[in-house]
């Protein structure tokens, strides 16, 4: 609830600022294909990722839910339907797995199938997939608490923080913020006979509200990963933080944040060519 009201200010006060100024596919055989689409759904599985696809979608459209600009509420009301039909979360997961798919790396292919099925990536999979469960949601509550009553030692701090560094994912969650809000304001440039908005002026809200996300979207990523690492001891969790700074982890880094980012933006053109249809 925190991070909702926290994102709507960050919005409107992006809007208000602009209202107030008014891959080369390479051919590869079927086997090769069936290994990669396997190994493309084993990372989503991994990561959760259908998950963490649906979250940032979901806070921003809560936030036009309120309507800011004050639109005509049936516009605002389609508006939001083709947002939540172009966002939704098994097009989003198709969309992930069909651009990793895109990544081939014969490479680092062994290793990677190596590690994903390890008992310590297992481990941290389970861990992930319990996160998100109703039964994981009611245990968030728990574990907030006992870390308030027992913080999380400054090691142990210091190892999620080289993590999220080290996977990219604050900068990912950034972009892909960017990505959807614009999606969002050039929708809002079709249907709305009130305003217009100049390319200059959608990069410009879109550059004021990277910059204010980007600090309290760390400070949050890492409060979420200490809760959901929770039960994971630092020895283990040390370990799989190590993988992602070898070579293939840092390949597997860039294409699976690069895949999300495609995702996105596949779901932005769905969307605006949704909306410009209804015109």
């Amino acid at each position: 609830m925190i991070l909702l009201m926290r994102l709507q200010k960050i919005i409107v006060s992006a809007l208000s600022f602009l209202i107030a100024s008014l891959v080369i596919n390479i051919p590869i055989s079927a086997q090769s294909t069936a290994n990669m689409d396997a190994f493309t759904a084993e990372v989503a599985q991994h990561l959760a990722i259908k998950y963490q696809l649906s979250e940032i979608p979901e806070n921003i459209r809560l936030q036009f839910e309120q309507n800011p600009l004050q639109l005509p509420p049936d516009q605002n009301d389609d508006m939001l339907t083709a947002f939540k039909k172009a966002y939704d979360q098994a097009i989003l997961l198709d969309d992930f797995e069909a651009a990793l798919s895109q990544k081939k790396s014969e490479e680092y292919a062994g290793e990677l199938r190596r590690w994903l099925k390890s008992d310590q990536t297992q481990l941290i999979t389970d861990t992930r997939q319990q996160f998100y469960t109703l039964q994981g949601k009611r245990k968030r509550v728990i574990t907030m608490y006992e870390m308030e009553q027992n913080p999380p030692s400054q090691s142990r701090i210091d190892l999620i923080k080289s993590l999220t560094n080290t996977t990219g994912v604050v900068e990912s969650t950034v972009e892909s913020s960017v990505i959807i809000l614009r999606s969002v304001i050039e929708a809002l440039d079709i249907i709305s006979d009130q305003r217009s908005f100049s390319d200059t002026q959608i990069d410009g809200i879109a550059n004021n509200f990277r910059a204010q996300i980007q600090a309290q979207t760390s400070q949050e990523y890492e409060h979420k990963m200490l809760v959901l690492f929770h039960p994971v001891d630092s020895s283990v969790l040390k370990e799989y933080a190590n993988f992602w700074e070898t070579e293939p982890g840092q390949w597997l880094t860039r294409s699976i944040n690069e895949s999300i980012g495609q995702a996105y933006k596949n779901a932005s053109a769905r969307f605006l060519e949704s909306v410009q249809k209804n015109q």
